[in-house]
């Protein structure tokens, strides 16, 4: 409980532990934890979270794509989640989204990858998507452009292979 009280009060915790909209829920929590912070794109990091939870209409596919870089970007825990009152399968998938800080981004998707976790490759897909659609941003440096090259399309190629083969098997 300790991570929470550096964002919300202890009446607001409980609030948050009782209250079941799960989405309304990850939303209030992303919009006060990432509050100033920009994603490496440079758009406000809840427009990013909000656009790639835009592309689910499942609404735990729509709670992990809010919450998919919280462990990443912020002190919160996967025992911080679980405490809030969020299920297991979403904490899980959550984690599995967290890049360890020894990890290489290929190793990471690669994890992902052999999880076989449908919900975090269908949000880790969205994530990319998102992160390589230049229409979303007014001024995208050089750097910000190589990133996308050399980082994300492959990466994002990897996953849409995998996912096509697993579409060829059902």
């Amino acid at each position: 409980m300790d991570n929470w009280l550096k964002y919300y009060t202890k009446e607001e915790v409980a609030g948050f532990k009782n209250a079941k909209n799960l989405y309304g829920k990850a939303y209030l929590i992303c919009e006060k934890v990432f509050e100033g912070k920009r994603h490496s794109s440079g758009v406000s990091y809840m427009d990013h979270l909000v656009a790639v939870a835009d592309q689910f209409s499942d609404d735990k596919a729509k709670v992990v794509a809010l919450l998919h870089d919280i462990m990443k970007e912020t002190d919160l825990t996967a025992m911080d989640l679980n405490y809030i009152g969020f299920p297991s399968d979403i904490v899980r998938t959550v984690v599995l989204m967290t890049r360890e800080k020894d990890e290489s981004y290929d190793e990471f998707i690669t994890k992902i990858i052999n999880s076989k976790n449908s919900m975090a490759l269908q949000v880790k897909k969205a994530d990319l998507e998102e992160n390589m659609d230049l229409n979303n941003y007014e001024n995208v440096s050089d750097e910000y452009l190589n990133r996308i090259d050399v980082k994300y399309k492959p990466q994002y190629e990897k996953i849409l292979g995998y996912l096509g083969d697993l579409e060829k098997e059902n």
